[in-house]
Formats: C-alpha cells, sequence, structure tokens
C-alpha cells in the first residue's frame, strides 16, 4: 500500500474514530398546536373545532352524491421541542434538516354528510403567516393569510380508505429555513385544478392521540469545516493513488 493510501486511510479513520458519523441522525415529532378547515360554501364560518380536517375539490360530492363545495387545510405546528432535541444530540446550530414527513389519518368514508369523498391530488403549501387563528379562520380570510408567502411542498394523492397518510415533503429554501429557526410551522392544503379528491383525515381534536396529525423530522450531523476539509482531501489522495495505480 503507497504512503498516500496509507495517509487518507488514517485520516478518514482518525475523524471516523474521533465521533465524527457522518451517517448519524435524530428523529423527532411535533403534534399541531392549531388547525381548522374552511369551505367555500360556508365561507363566513369557522370549522376549527371539529375532531376532523379536510381538503376537496368542487367536484367531488358527499356519500348522497350532493356536491359540498371546496375545502381547504390549515395546521401549525410548534417544533420548538424539537428543535431542543436536535441541539442536544449535535450541539446548537450543528446540524441540518435532512427529511420532513406529514402524517395523517385519513377516514375513508367520513359519516358527517358535511365532508366530500373522493380519490384525487392535493397540495401541500409551506406559509409563512402563522397570526391565523383556529377559532376565526374562514374561507374568505384564505387570501390575507396566503398573501404574507407561500411555497409548494409537493402534490399527493390519497386512497380513500382508513388508514395512516405519509406525506413527504419537500425541502424548499424557504421552508427549511423556517425548520432551522425552530418555532411555528405552518401549512396549507388544498385540492388541484379540477381535482375530484375528498380526504377527510382526523384533527388534532380527534379522541385518540396516536391518530392525530404529526411532523416528524429527521436531523443530520453537518461536520465541522476543517473535518470537511479533511475528508475531502483524504478523498481526493484515495482517488489520486487508485488513478495512479491503474496506470
Amino acid at each position: 500500500m503507497g504512503a498516500g493510501l496509507l495517509f487518507a486511510v488514517g485520516v478518514t479513520a482518525a475523524l471516523l474514530a474521533g465521533g465524527m458519523d457522518l451517517s448519524a441522525q435524530v428523529t423527532a415529532s411535533a403534534a399541531p398546536v392549531a388547525d381548522a378547515f374552511v369551505r367555500s360554501a360556508a365561507p363566513t364560518q369557522n370549522f376549527g373545532s371539529m375532531g376532523a380536517l379536510s381538503v376537496s375539490g368542487t367536484i367531488a360530492t358527499n356519500a348522497a352524491g350532493v356536491q359540498q363545495g371546496a375545502f381547504d387545510s390549515f395546521l401549525r405546528f410548534d417544533i420548538s421541542g424539537v428543535t431542543t432535541a436536535f441541539n442536544t444530540s449535535f450541539g446548537t446550530g450543528n446540524w441540518t434538516v435532512s427529511s420532513a414527513d406529514l402524517k395523517l389519518t385519513e377516514v375513508g368514508a367520513p359519516a358527517n354528510a358535511i365532508f366530500n369523498r373522493g380519490i384525487g391530488q392535493f397540495e401541500v403549501r409551506w406559509i409563512a403567516n402563522d397570526s391565523w387563528t383556529e377559532s376565526a379562520i374562514v374561507w374568505n380570510d384564505e387570501s390575507s393569510v396566503l398573501s404574507a408567502g407561500q411555497t409548494s411542498l409537493g402534490t399527493f394523492s390519497n386512497a380513500g380508505t382508513d388508514g395512516l397518510r405519509t406525506l413527504s415533503l419537500a425541502l424548499p429554501a424557504s421552508f427549511l429555513n423556517d425548520l432551522l429557526a425552530g418555532s411555528l410551522i405552518g401549512f396549507y392544503m388544498t385540492a388541484t385544478a379540477n381535482s375530484a379528491v375528498g380526504f377527510t383525515f382526523n384533527s388534532r381534536d380527534f379522541t385518540s392521540p396516536s391518530a392525530r396529525p404529526s411532523l416528524v423530522l429527521t436531523a443530520v450531523a453537518i461536520p465541522e469545516p476543517s473535518t470537511i476539509c479533511l475528508l475531502t482531501f483524504a478523498i481526493a489522495t484515495l482517488a489520486v493513488v487508485r488513478r495512479r495505480r491503474s496506470l
């Protein structure tokens, strides 16, 4: 084994032996602190204390085949406890979020005739405005709430049956920066254009805590700059040595 290869292997081994586990990750979850749905058919009525939330397109119908209009949902999470867990594990500022999953429990055939049914696509968006209140938000408030800024986190589809739905969210800069700030995180859920979706899921007021919404975040360590430089140099040295050995 050449001297360069021995050095590169030695640097890599030293980094790992020194406690720099680049694959380490920690997962933590948060429950919503506010949620509500709004309806186009009742634009001034608040629906912030029900046991369910809903996202529906205008062409979806309820169990009796009656259209109930569009439904959108708002959720807000306080992730300060999650941030504390990550800081404890990695050190303050020494981590970043690698994945974010919104977990929802779908009700395939809601008994309440107010809710539409149907399988289709819907969008989850991060929203900058965290000032809306669960007990007051209505359909007519949407434009003002969303005007502060919003970013798509992905398009998804429901299953139309009872069960857990895990929505793996994208991590655009606006959303990621809000996660790293470690305070309040807001979501807006709405049907895509011409969608037949009628997606009903349990809210934070649902009787069983395990079936309520949750935001599950996974964090990974950010290596110190000196560690990154050493590791990059070690990898580069390995590549050079291998190239020379192949000549």
